[in-house]
């Protein structure tokens, strides 16, 4: 069923008294207007066949979009409702949605979702980065949080503004009062070089350490014996760490030695070296990395 549409075009066929669109463009009435006597009709009626088409023309779109009559009533309010529904309509219609790959239109929303078409309103965003924010707050501690007199480790040489290296140098206690209930002496410790160990606390792994007490390097005890024989030409070898002195002698080459006992009462020397089988240093020592301890100073 069609709908109805009071709004016609006027003077619209081949042979209407109209004038001709250059005559028309050329007329005084195009600028002042119609005289009060003596009006051409041809001109009279191009002016209304414009504005009867275009009245038509508009009436057209609202009543086959929005499937209603359009009356010449008088309704301004209702055709002017009559003509938003219509443009909604034919939005709805033939303009798609926005998505990752297609232009469109889009539709605000104020709900977290997963949908690909809907964009969030920018209240919603900032909520976003609101409850982000809080999020990592509660998770992430800040400079100020840190505990004062935590050693950490460094990557500089120099520590950053509010930090003190630990050296073992004194501070002044009454200036840096959390920094003294840390270290009540009044000096920082001295951790150049050193490894920090975990306070033993009664497990009996470390037993009666103080925390803040130093110790120095040791290694578990090396034990060894040979059980020999006397007898003449006895041929004796040794391996590892363990090597053999001719005659007291010490060997300086640390090569390996094979020793021919033909005198039993000639003495022979044994030796031990851990450096035939491990690297050796001056101090007893993990793989590390050496990071500058610093504190926070207050």
């Amino acid at each position: 069923m069609s709908q109805k549409n009071d709004f016609k075009a006027f003077s619209i066929s081949d042979d209407a008294n109209v004038v001709n669109q250059e005559k028309y463009e050329k007329s005084q009435s195009l600028h002042t207007g119609f005289p009060p006597e003596n009006v051409s009709t041809h001109v009279l009626n191009k002016v209304l066949r414009q504005s009867s088409i275009i009245s038509s023309v508009v009436a057209n779109f609202i009543a086959e979009q929005s499937g209603a009559d359009v009356l010449d009533n008088g309704g301004i309010a209702k055709l002017t409702a009559q003509l938003n529904r219509a443009l909604e309509q034919k939005i709805a219609t033939n303009i798609p949605c926005a998505s990752l790959t297609q232009k469109g239109a889009v539709q605000l929303t104020n709900v977290i979702g997963d949908s690909d078409i809907l964009v969030v309103t920018q209240k919603l965003a900032q909520e976003i980065v609101n409850l982000l924010r809080e999020y990592t707050d509660n998770r992430i501690k800040t400079a100020n949080e840190v505990p004062v007199g935590s050693p950490i480790p460094w990557p500089l040489p120099n520590p950053p503004v509010g930090y003190f290296t630990c050296n073992g140098s004194a501070f002044d206690k009454l200036q840096y009062p959390k920094l003294a209930e840390a270290y009540p002496d009044g000096k920082l410790p001295d951790l150049r070089g050193e490894f920090i160990r975990g306070w033993d606390d009664k497990r009996g792994v470390d037993s009666g350490r103080r925390i803040l007490t130093s110790q120095g390097d040791a290694i578990r005890n090396i034990e060894g014996s040979f059980a020999g024989m006397i007898a003449p030409n006895y041929h004796l070898a040794t391996r590892g760490a363990i090597y053999a002195s001719q005659v007291l002698g010490i060997a300086t080459d640390g090569s390996f030695k094979s020793v021919n006992i033909s005198d039993t009462d000639t003495p022979y020397g044994f030796g031990f070296l851990a450096s035939r089988v491990v690297p050796v240093a001056s101090e007893n020592r993990p793989r590390n990395i050496a990071f500058n301890y610093i504190v926070r100073a207050a």
